[in-house]
């Protein structure tokens, strides 16, 4: 049974071994996770920093673009307001200019309407004259 003490004294001491390096291996695996996740919430933390600044910077950008379209969005209104009341303009000033040639038409045109219609009632009366006379002229002529 010597032997078999002695057998049993090296697996124990072996296992003793394995165990004791087995331990060491957890407790280095233990560290370098702490380490590691130490390292991972400061990169986090760096990664966080930097996007808020990148916000922030594009805040700042967009901020400035909104400024410039909404300048130039109202001049665009101011624009189209002054089109709006030069069109407005005209269209007072062609109603003006068409009831003053619609006044002006009707006092020009009313005298010469009245001098064709007296034109044309003369060459009537004129023609009829003619044409009793040519018939009083044939009539005499006959006889």
């Amino acid at each position: 049974m010597t032997t078999d003490t002695a057998v049993l004294e090296r697996a124990l001491m072996v296992m003793a071994i394995c165990m004791a390096i087995q331990t060491v291996l957890f407790i280095a695996a233990a560290a370098a996770g702490a380490v590691a996740w130490r390292r991972t919430t400061a990169a986090l933390k760096d990664a966080k920093f930097a996007a808020d600044a990148q916000i922030s910077e594009l805040r700042v950008y967009l901020d400035r673009i909104s400024a410039r379209v909404d300048e130039a969005s109202g001049a665009l209104i101011r624009g189209t307001a002054a089109v709006d009341d030069v069109v407005t303009d005209v269209r007072d000033a062609m109603g003006s200019v068409r009831n003053s040639v619609g006044n002006v038409a009707s006092v020009v045109a009313g005298p010469k309407t009245a001098l064709a219609m007296g034109l044309m009632k003369g060459i009537q009366v004129w023609r009829r004259r003619r044409a009793a006379q040519r018939l009083a002229a044939a009539g005499t002529s006959e006889l």
